[in-house]
């Protein structure tokens, strides 16, 4: 493929998803109230909603057209008549790699699909928690070839086009991501969301047994409730892995991408059969090298469990 075409997707994403961090940054501790979605352990606040908003009209800026995949809304065709802008929310960039990545995407319009979190770790932000972000995967003729996260509270983002991933601070500094750091499961450090309010069943010394078995395997385990960020992470070689049941695309998208050209590792799987690699919602990502051999059994035992109801 073109790889200019890839980085200026990437750079468009990175630029979108960053004009909104000063907004979060501005409301995540003024008290947010929240309603719930599918029920009380999934909230959405206003800001969701807002951000994902603002983000339809940038997105739609960069490739008028393109479609979007966002987590409050569905899928949608982006056109300005639909999708106003929001300045107080996300201003447009006027950045140069802004502005060249909308004369570089003019044209491709259909061809282009974002997938949009808005604010991956929605439960960390309305309590006040930095663990956040603002993640964007891409997808160019069916194929995902670029990603952002952006981090507000801690001023970082994480960036990948289909060949290159890298990770920005707020100082303006700019490195290469390499997935490799923990070399064995003892070494590791372990974002595990197993196992999660839907997977107690009624075996529940069974799931206990389960979740002995990864705690004992691993240096430590920890569920921090924003998994983008989580696979960000793992993409910087700071964390093993991560290992989750019941991600949207929105959540996985921008991530997987970022780990995978970053040298790590993605193993997913749909149980229902129709979601591609990087969008299913069970995973397992680990970093460069890194083999989570005790882990993997676990969501082979957890997934035919699945397959079995």
């Amino acid at each position: 493929m073109d790889t200019a075409l890839d980085t200026h997707l990437a750079h468009a994403a990175l630029e979108a998803a960053s004009a909104a961090a000063p907004y979060l940054r501005a409301h995540v501790r003024q008290g947010t109230s929240f309603d719930t979605k599918h029920d009380f352990h999934d909230p959405v606040t206003i800001h969701d909603k807002a951000v994902e908003a603002a983000l339809h009209h940038l997105l739609g800026v960069a490739v008028p057209g393109s479609h979007v995949l966002g987590e409050e809304t569905g899928e949608t065709v982006l056109t300005a008549a639909a999708h106003p802008a929001r300045p107080e929310v996300a201003p447009e960039p006027t950045s140069s790699r802004w502005c060249q990545a909308v004369d570089a995407l003019d044209g491709l319009a259909d061809r282009v699909r974002w997938i949009v979190d808005p604010i991956d770790g929605t439960s960390n932000f309305a309590c006040g928690m930095p663990w956040f972000c603002t993640s964007i995967g891409v997808e160019l003729d069916g194929q995902r070839v670029a990603g952002a996260i952006v981090a507000p509270m801690l001023r970082e983002a994480w960036v990948a086009d289909s060949t290159r991933a890298w990770y920005e601070d707020g100082q303006g500094n700019v490195r290469e991501l390499d997935a490799k750091g923990a070399t064995s499961e003892r070494e590791a450090v372990l974002i595990c969301y197993y196992p999660g309010p839907s997977l107690f069943g009624p075996d529940p010394h069974t799931v206990a047994e389960r979740f002995a078995r990864i705690v004992h395997a691993h240096q430590s385990t920890r569920r921090t409730g924003a998994s983008a960020l989580d696979l960000a992470h793992v993409a910087s070689g700071w964390l093993g892995g991560m290992m989750g049941f019941s991600f949207g695309p929105w959540d996985m998208a921008a991530g997987t991408h970022i780990v995978e050209v970053a040298g790590g590792s993605i193993e997913d799987v749909d149980p229902e059969g129709v979601l591609p690699h990087g969008l299913r919602p069970v995973i397992l990502a680990a970093g460069a090298g890194l083999d989570l051999a005790t882990a993997r059994e676990v969501m082979g035992e957890v997934v035919a469990d699945l397959s079995s109801r």
